[in-house]
């Protein structure tokens, strides 16, 4: 298999679990407890979480988590107990995590931008016993509080405390004391992160220490961490990226983060210039919305050095525009899913261009193959599904076996997307199964048209997607932001794709709008452009 070796030299072994046998960094923490109260043994002292006027010191940090602990354990919280976690981008959100780790509970984080009915099924489903959520979103578990039905106690974030809820910082300042520790196994459960359900009702992914920590060590392992570097986390902590690839790594290593509640691109700019933030990790749109803003050439950016991006399709004009404006920085484009605990590849910095077109080489830990619709894995450069497998693989599906036998077949998970593996091991993205559009059995890569439609120097976005057609089955449609200032038209975006796409990969409808519908993770929601506008 050819996949990366580790950036930092930690060793590689061979283990065997009852449930899997397979590579593994050798010193590694046995639990994200174990992970936390190393980075206290070493760097106590350090700050490490910073958000607006709030700084932790490693040290400070951890004693919260015991008192918050304490508390929850006074409300009969237990090992494998789930409590629902409706929390901003802010420090709350992992003072709560870490507490219910040295419970041995799990965590079930929601999606912040759900409304009432969405809230209450992945509540009802994993069965939480309590839930702990912010002020302002308050107003939609409010609208299904009655529906709630395994919801004992609920804790309230925010200075207008409803009535019959509790308040957060009687956890948070709780005078319990100490709580009874819990033994913790590399095999024990630690979230349930729910997908995003564009198939149907979202499932619940489970996902346990050690996969998480895999995950943290290599995020830590390719971005090379140093003692100065500080991080800034502005993807959502629900989202695999903000929990477990920024969190998680940046405990790992020890070193500071800035959490970012809400994302403005001017107010990125200013805690990115102001902080000086070394390293990110997020989707490209934003660096790109970053470097596009008409104030960016304002802002000073010199201890910028490393963005890792993925969760978004990059396109070409995305990454030569960002290295333009940027042209010290180490740009990296990678690919993963909640299901994989996010990173699976990443593209070495020195290949960026050279690979322009493709999601990076696998991760050291990460074993992947493509195959046909029939299971048959393929040779390098043919298109098929890519199945992932490795230590950082859901163990399946919250409570939903037929869902999880589907996905996990002989340890291999099945993805959904399309792809392809070249000679050198670079793994190529080229569709989802369900976002590949079938015009009259001819397949169109909606990735394929959107790099080339994102070259015409008009055009700041797009977004390809398949709209139902009485002829072929399926048309193809896109949605295109053009850049300030320009103005275009259908006609002069069909005769550019017709100079650079067979005939039947040019869109038949070309809609313009002032942006694109994204979900809190940066992802274009294509679901919602799949209508003609009469």
């Amino acid at each position: 298999m050819n996949r990366m070796g580790s950036q930092m030299g930690r060793e590689i072994v061979e283990e065997e679990w009852p449930d899997f046998k397979g590579r593994i960094f050798k010193n590694r923490p046995k639990n994200l407890i174990q992970m936390l109260e190393n980075t206290v043994s070493r760097y106590s002292q350090r700050i490490g979480f910073i958000c607006d006027h709030q700084k932790f010191t490693f040290g400070e940090f951890d004693q919260i988590v015991n008192r918050i602990a304490a508390g929850l354990q006074k409300y009969n919280i237990k090992k494998g107990n789930r409590v629902s976690l409706l929390l901003g981008i802010g420090l709350e959100f992992p003072l709560c995590f870490f507490a219910l780790m040295k419970l041995g509970a799990i965590a079930v984080p929601l999606n912040t931008r759900f409304k009432g009915e969405e809230l209450s099924y992945e509540i009802n489903d994993s069965e939480s016993k309590i839930l702990i959520v912010d002020q302002e979103y308050w107003p939609s578990i409010e609208a299904v509080r009655d529906d709630l039905k395994t919801i004992e106690k609920i804790f309230f974030n925010g200075p207008d405390l409803p009535q019959g809820v509790l308040p957060f910082v009687e956890l948070r300042e709780s005078q319990e004391g100490t709580f009874q520790r819990i033994i913790l196994d590399e095999t024990d459960d630690t979230t349930i992160m729910y997908t995003s359900g564009t198939t149907g009702k979202p499932k619940g992914a489970i996902l346990y220490h050690r996969s998480l920590i895999a995950t943290a060590m290599h995020i830590s392992d390719f971005i090379a961490y140093e003692p100065e570097d500080r991080v800034i986390c502005v993807v959502p902590l629900f989202h695999i990226t903000g929990l477990a690839q920024i969190m998680l790594s940046h405990i790992f290593s020890g070193i500071p983060c800035v959490y970012v509640r809400t994302f403005k691109v001017k107010d990125f700019l200013e805690i990115m210039s102001s902080e000086k933030i070394t390293k990110s990790i997020s989707v490209i749109n934003i660096l790109w919305l970053m470097i596009n803003h008409p104030e960016f050439r304002h802002y000073d950016f010199s201890s910028y050095q490393v963005a890792m991006c993925g969760g978004s399709p990059a396109t070409e004009e995305m990454i030569k525009g960002i290295l333009n404006k940027l042209p010290l920085l180490k740009l990296s484009i990678g690919y993963g899913l909640t299901e994989s605990d996010g990173i699976a590849s990443s593209t070495p910095y020195e290949d960026v261009l050279r690979k322009i077109e493709a999601a990076g080489k696998l991760l050291p830990l990460v074993n992947a193959k493509i195959v046909d619709e029939e299971g048959k894995e393929l040779p390098p450069n043919h298109v098929g599904e890519i199945l992932l497998k490795g230590p950082t693989i859901t163990k399946g599906y919250w409570r939903n076996p037929e869902a999880t036998k589907t996905a996990i077949v002989n340890g291999w998970l099945h993805t959904g997307d399309i792809g392809k593996l070249d000679d050198e091991g670079y793994l190529y993205i080229l569709d989802r199964k369900k976002e590949m559009i079938n015009r009259g059995g001819e397949k169109i890569f909606s990735l394929e048209v959107e790099n080339v439609i994102s070259r015409y120097p008009k055009v700041l976005e797009v977004a390809a997607v398949g709209v139902p057609d009485k002829y072929f089955g399926e048309a193809l449609k896109v949605v295109i932001v053009l850049r300030p200032g320009q103005t275009a038209d259908e006609e002069e975006i069909k005769t550019f794709c017709s100079q650079h796409l067979a005939d039947f990969k040019v869109p038949k409808y070309i809609e313009f709008s002032d942006s694109l519908p994204r979900n809190p993770a940066g992802k274009v929601v294509k679901g919602d452009l799949k209508y003609i506008k009469k």
